[in-house]
């Protein structure tokens, strides 16, 4: 019997063994969540059954629901949650629009999976507070955990964070949400493109009593990257200053 995890329309074969799940490359399947630890459960799988072992995380696995403790054998359609991330397990099936992908050493789903597209769409649909519900505990321990070192600098995960604060940011106009973005792209080390340059100018400048402190930070270092800047990185600084300045 051959089971698999279902994360969408999409099917990953789960092969014999211990099946590693968490944020660290060295899992088989690596979740770009700062929910999830960097190795976070393990599935046991055998022949005709599968155990689900919990790996001393943080924030835990739930199935169907409820929190799991210790290590428990799954059945087929056990729905699986771990961080923002909600996976089915069953047997393998060989149904006509079935997606299966062949076993790799790892598989990466993107990041803040489905949650971030549950928060785009309430932003879409004007759901400003449960999109902030939703994403927002997710964006601030991703910043947190960045800086700190606790989690290894993981690129795609900070710019599509960056990119979920910035869509915070316009929309409630809040001082927060403008930190989280600065502090993700401080966390890069590189200059903010050209969008993010513009939202953060049309952000800051409809706030009351703005505060400049992180602002000021991301300045700061882009001052001392000196020549590794582009005329076009000075030219996006020249900007930040400016927007600075207006701040006071």
């Amino acid at each position: 019997m051959r089971f698999v995890l279902r994360w969408g329309p999409r099917e990953y074969e789960l092969p014999s063994g211990r099946f590693l799940i968490g944020r660290s490359d060295s899992c088989q399947l690596a979740l770009d969540d700062p929910l999830v630890s960097r190795q976070h459960a393990a599935l046991l799988v055998g022949d005709d059954a599968v155990v689900l072992e919990d790996l001393g995380s943080r924030n835990g696995v739930k199935v169907n629901g409820e929190r799991s403790e210790g290590n428990r054998a799954l059945t087929p359609g056990d729905r699986l949650v771990i961080g923002a991330t909600e996976l089915v397990f069953t047997e393998r099936r060989d149904e006509p629009g079935a997606t299966t992908l062949v076993q790799a050493p790892t598989m990466r789903l993107p990041a803040f999976g489905l949650v971030g597209a549950l928060a785009e769409k309430a932003l879409a649909l004007g759901r400003t507070d449960e999109a902030e519900k939703l994403i927002g505990s997710q964006l601030e321990q991703l910043a947190a955990e960045t800086e700190d070192g606790v989690r290894k600098l993981d690129v795609p995960a900070v710019e599509r964070g960056a990119e979920y604060a910035l869509m915070l940011a316009s929309v409630t106009g809040s001082q927060r949400w403008v930190d989280v973005v600065l502090r993700l792209h401080y966390a890069l080390r590189r200059p903010c493109s050209v969008a993010v340059v513009d939202a953060l100018c049309v952000v800051l400048r409809k706030m009351k009593q703005p505060n400049s402190t992180e602002l000021r930070r991301y300045v700061a270092l882009l001052h001392s990257l000196g020549q590794e800047l582009t005329p076009a990185d000075r030219f996006l600084l020249s900007r930040l200053e400016g927007l600075e300045r207006s701040l006071g």
